[in-house]
């Protein structure tokens, strides 16, 4: 039995030889089969034997040959089957032999593997590529005598089949691809040599920081001057910091942050600057990431000052003043030069043009100039550059000391007219001035201002607009801007950051307007707008930014969920070619627009000067409530920078919004571009007015503080806090002077009655308050020496920011052959270039339209009179005088029946057809320097004595109704800016008692056709501003009241609109035309060849068959009378 099992282990040992053994290093066995030959005879007796190799650990291997006791080797030593010390790399031949067998003894080849500790298993990447690869070499550490291509390996790494090796290879090294950054991989490699493993080694390997990305939403926004605020989202991998560089034509800067958030500084006004941000990665390379971009430019600032300024010496006189451009212009190249002349630091004279080449002509003899030059790059004044130059002696004079006695006089009379000028500049500067305000963030810095009462308003305006509004300033300044201690988290969070037009003006949290959830959306109840308090009424108003266009139907989902029914905007959609406000409305061709659930109908589109008004009807798509009526309100004459030059405007717009408010309205929806500034500052003036009206008493002061706290920013700028004080004083001082056409009649029935009869009427009480306005602004350039002989009263001088400047002939020249509707002149070289003629511009009702009042014409201003008519594109002239007025003349005729010549002016009289109370005269016009004639029509009013008032106040009327067809359409939403086309001038014998009648009527009839109100008092009040002398009189005064009540009439408590029939007129030329019809005037063309057909038809036709230069779109080409039914 015990021989038996000695063959069957033999027999599995031999089975085994060529089997692999495992060499795992130290300690480890390794197992081999010898090949043996079997004999019949001991087939059985070697089979299973194997060896295993166990490496000792110092350079020498141990055998075990797996054998049964009766198996023995030889030669080596050999004890219980063991073979010790043999040495790496070796060959050796045991001899296995059994005594039972006859056979010659097995041979069996054992072959040492090589030594486990000469094999090193290391990382081998490229830095470079250690994001998304890794690669495992085996070292070899010394010579070994092994055959090397017996020496196997194989790898394997993580979870991806594809990188592993499956086979054992000859190549020590191995590479894995596409793997994953920052990401740890478990490796493990093996050492084969004749297929035994001698060595086995498992590695834990950690890719490297791959691709940052780009970070998100990189924005450059409160861009100034010199800074630009940077803001951007970290990318969605890993990054260690932030590389940002910035950059503009000359200069780059690259720089490293870890903060989101940078401040570009010292930046070069006007300047566009473009932005990358990318983020890196330090890990074993520095790895970058792709950019975001932004660009911005940089606002204006002042320029610097002029160079190599120089003044010429022309003549005894006159001087040429040049200079070289600023180093810096921080803003467009392409504006005006501007040219100071003073004596003894006294400003005497302005000049201003493109080019820095000035010709200052009739200068003082003798005189030491102080020649001041700046550049004004469009919104900002450069620093002065002054050089002195004294002018020569006058070589034509005689007498030296009246020379010298005139200078001295005029010296001293200028000095008080320049302290005049200086303080009222200084006073009038702070309503253009932007302040900034002081950071503050604690109510530590608030004043204790007490309220004002109504009696002592406008001593206490006076008292703090003094000293350049100090008090003023001081107290706005004490106004924390924001109130920390009010959160606001909400507006911050990521999914309503782009909701929000400035990243600096944002709602507070407590106080936010929240809309509904919208399908549980992040950030759907989120709208930039918050809750204001009115004087004692909790959250009357809404004040909300201007909706962007992502914002647009949130905006009307606030509008429905918070049954809002009026919306004022105090903003333009554009200003300054600057996006304030999204246009959230449908137009009138639209009609209709859905804003997602929310659909607007407009109903109504009504434009008034300084607002439009639109009847819309909001209705929603998941309701079944019946359509909501909103009116919405734009206020259109808040100017791009500043504030409205009359706080009377915001006055109306209040009484214009209450009227379409009531108590069960909604809030008061009032947004502007941010919603702070002006709609802080009409939430101000509401507030405000009410608690005067309930409390006889104002606490500005405290109300901006509490808007403050209920919205940051709110009042933002020191003008905006002094307008609601000067609406304040507007109003306690004049109050409601506007009145409804339908209770004129019985309103100015109670205006006249006197109670008691002693005391004024309260018409006249009216006419009392109304300021003079005399000598408010400077008259320099009519009281001048050489103008004085211009002026036909010497009461009655323009004022010299609103005169009407005359260019020179010489000038006029060069205008354009091509005779458009364009300026034909330039007001920039307003002070150098232009003559003086006595007129002024005077606003019209339809902003910024102009008119021109002006004296009568003396005859050495009959030239400049035509000059200006040609200027300034008149199209209609009306006068409103006789040539003479007893004994002395009142006009002089600057007409002649046939053609006259005016300078580079010829005048021509084509027609006259006269009525009882007026005369109609067409002229046409031709200008040497233009091809096209022009038509020009005259309405002389002869119903009207020097010292009274019309005769046929109707026949006014009926004149002013007809010359209304003369003039161009309106167009209230661009008007004329510069007052490049006036088409209406107006004049009597000075300009201003008879004219200011006129216009003053002429803009009450376009407010009561427009508005169906009038307000007298202000219309009268803006025109005593533009001139002297206008309206006088108390007679006047009820006279314009008095004529509007009998154009209107009232009938069964409604008004009634005066319809005009037909006037009677009588032809007045060479022939005998008094059968002729009078229904209208022949177009230009000799009276004289009118056909005598004209008797009998219905109307007349053009003589000549000319039709003139009129088109059809501006009237009848005839000008037809008509008077009162």
């Amino acid at each position: 039995m015990t021989m038996y099992l000695w063959l069957q282990l033999l027999a599995f040992g031999v089975a085994l030889l060529d089997s692999a053994a495992l060499v795992t290093g130290q300690g480890v066995d390794t197992t081999t089969n010898a090949t043996t030959t079997r004999k019949p005879a001991c087939e059985n007796k070697y089979e299973g034997i194997s060896v295993n190799y166990s490496y000792n650990g110092n350079g020498t291997y141990s055998a075990k040959l797996a054998a049964g006791d009766e198996v023995t080797c030889e030669p080596l030593e050999c004890r219980q089957n063991q073979l010790h010390g043999l040495e790496t790399c070796t060959n050796h031949t045991v001899e296995i032999k059994h005594d039972s067998c006859g056979d010659p003894p097995k041979s069996l080849q054992l072959e040492v593997p090589p030594d486990p500790g000469h094999f090193k298993l290391e990382v081998c990447v490229e830095p470079e590529n250690a994001a998304t690869s890794l690669c495992l070499i085996w070292r070899k550490n010394g010579s070994s005598a092994c055959d090397a291509n017996k020496i196997t390996y194989k790898f394997q790494c993580g979870d991806y089949p594809r990188q592993n090796s499956s086979e054992q290879i000859s190549s020590n090294k191995l590479e894995f691809k596409d793997l994953e950054p920052e990401s740890n991989y478990i490796c493990s490699s093996q050492v084969y040599y004749n297929n035994l493993i001698i060595t086995n080694q498992t590695e834990t390997i950690k890719t490297d920081f791959g691709d940052p990305g780009v970070p998100k939403s990189l924005n450059c926004s409160n861009v100034s001057a010199t800074d630009a605020q940077l803001f951007w989202e970290p990318p969605e991998r890993t990054s260690h910091g932030f590389t940002l560089c910035y950059w503009n034509a000359s200069d780059r800067v690259c720089l490293n942050e870890t903060e989101r958030t940078y401040t570009l500084r010292n930046l070069k006004p006007f300047t566009r600057y473009d932005v990358t941000v990318h983020a890196f990665v330090n890990g074993r390379v520095f790895r970058p990431g792709a950019d975001a971009e932004c660009k911005f430019k940089t606002e204006t600032a002042p320029p610097s000052p002029v160079r190599g300024l120089e003044v010429l010496r022309k003549t005894d006189n006159s001087a040429t003043v040049t200079c070289k451009a600023p180093a810096y212009f921080n803003g467009p190249d392409t504006e005006d030069y501007h040219l100071e002349v003073k004596i003894e630091d006294k400003p005497v004279r302005y000049y201003s043009r493109k080019m820095c080449s000035f010709v200052v002509e009739g200068l003082q003899y003798s005189t030491q100039y102080t020649f001041e030059v700046y550049y004004h790059n469009g919104e900002h004044r450069g620093n002065s550059e002054s050089v002195s130059h004294t002018t020569s002696y006058n070589s034509k004079a005689l007498i030296i000391f009246l020379v010298f006695l005139i200078i001295v006089t005029s010296i001293a009379l200028l000095i008080v007219l320049y302290k005049i000028y200086a303080l009222h500049k200084k006073r009038s500067s702070n309503l253009d001035e932007q302040q900034e305000l002081v950071e503050r963030d604690d109510e530590k810095q608030l004043m204790s201002v007490e309220p004002i009462h109504a009696d002592v308003l406008l001593e206490t305006y006076k008292r703090k607009i003094a000293d350049e509004g100090r008090l003023f300033l001081a107290e706005f300044q004490s106004i924390p801007r924001v109130f920390s201690k009010f959160s606001i988290k909400d507006a911050r969070k990521p999914f309503n950051q782009n909701k929000n037009r400035y990243v600096d003006i944002l709602p507070y949290d407590y106080n936010r307007v929240e809309l509904s959830d919208v399908n549980g959306d992040a950030g759907s109840n989120y709208i930039n707008a918050s809750y204001i308090d009115g004087f004692k009424e909790p959250r009357k108003y809404i004040a909300a930014q201007g909706p962007r266009d992502e914002t647009v139907d949130d905006f009307w989902r606030m509008i429905w969920e918070q049954k809002a029914t009026v919306i004022v905007m105090v903003t333009r959609c554009e200003e300054g070619n600057k996006n304030k406000c999204a246009e959230y409305w449908p137009s009138m061709e639209e009609g209709t627009r859905a804003f997602g659930d929310v659909v607007v109908e407009v109903n109504e589109h009504k434009r008034c000067p300084d607002y439009i008004i639109q009847k819309l009807t909001v209705t929603h798509k998941k309701e079944k409530a019946t359509g909501r009526a909103v009116t919405h309100i734009q206020f259109t004459s808040w100017p791009d920078h500043g504030v409205p030059e009359d706080p009377h405007l915001l006055l109306k717009l209040r009484r214009r919004v209450n009227a379409f408010s009531n108590f069960f309205s909604g809030p008061i929806v009032v947004h502007c571009s941010a919603g702070v500034g002006r709609t802080g500052t009409y939430i101000g003036i509401d507030a405000m007015l009410e608690g005067l009206e309930a409390e006889n008493k104002v606490d500005v002061y405290g109300y901006v503080v509490k808007l403050r706290r209920q919205r940051c920013l709110m009042v933002q700028v020191e003008a905006q806090y002094i307008l609601i004080h000067q609406a304040l004083v507007e109003y306690n001082q004049f109050g409601e002077t506007e009145v409804n056409l339908s209770e004129l009649h019985s309103y100015l029935c109670n205006m006249k009655k006197r109670d008691p009869p002693s005391e004024p009427s309260p018409l006249e009480a009216e006419f009392q308050r109304l300021p003079s306005y005399r000598s408010w602004r400077t008259q320099h350039i009519g009281k001048q020496e050489e103008n004085k002989s211009k002026n036909r009263n010497s009461h009655i001088i323009p004022y010299d920011f609103n005169r009407v400047p005359l260019r020179h002939e010489l000038e006029v020249s060069k205008e354009s052959e091509h005779d458009s509707d364009a300026s034909s002149d330039d007001d920039s070289d307003l002070e150098e270039t232009s003559k003086y003629i006595n007129a002024s511009f005077v606003m019209s009702y339809w902003k910024p339209e102009v008119m021109i009042a002006t004296q009568g014409p003396l005859k050495e201003t009959i030239g400049d009179f035509w000059q200006m008519v040609v200027q300034r594109k008149v199209k209609v002239i009306v006068m409103l005088t006789e040539l003479r007025s007893g004994d002395q003349e009142a006009c002089a005729q600057y007409w002649e029946e046939g053609t006259q010549t005016c300078g580079d002016v010829e005048v021509q009289m084509k027609d006259t057809n006269r009525s009882a109370a007026y005369t109609i005269r067409a002229f046409e016009l031709r200008h040497s320097k233009r091809k096209e004639p022009r038509t020009v029509y005259q309405y002389q009013f002869s119903s009207w004595t020097a010292e009274g008032l019309p005769a046929e106040p109707q026949e006014l009327i009926s004149m002013i109704q007809n010359l209304k067809q003369k003039l161009p359409k309106k167009n209230s939403t661009d008007g004329n800016k510069y007052h490049k086309t006036v088409p209406l001038l107006v004049h009597c014998r000075d300009g201003a008692q008879h004219t200011g009648v006129f216009c003053a009527l002429f803009n009450l009839l376009e407010s009561a056709e427009t508005e169906d109100v009038i307000d007298v008092f202000q219309v009268v009040k803006s025109l005593r501003k533009a001139r002297p002398g206008m309206v006088p009189t108390f007679e006047q005064y009820q006279f314009l009241y008095d004529v509007i009540a009998s154009t209107y009439p009232a009938q069964n408590g409604q008004v009634r609109k005066s319809h005009h029939q037909e006037d009677t007129i009588e032809f007045d030329n060479e022939v005998d035309k008094a059968n002729q019809d009078a229904n209208c005037v022949s177009p230009p063309g000799p009276l004289d060849e009118a056909p005598e057909g004209n008797k009998e038809d219905g109307g007349s036709k053009p003589a000549s068959g000319s039709e003139g230069p009129e088109h059809s779109a501006n009237g009848p080409a005839s000008p037809v009378l008509t008077q009162s039914a």
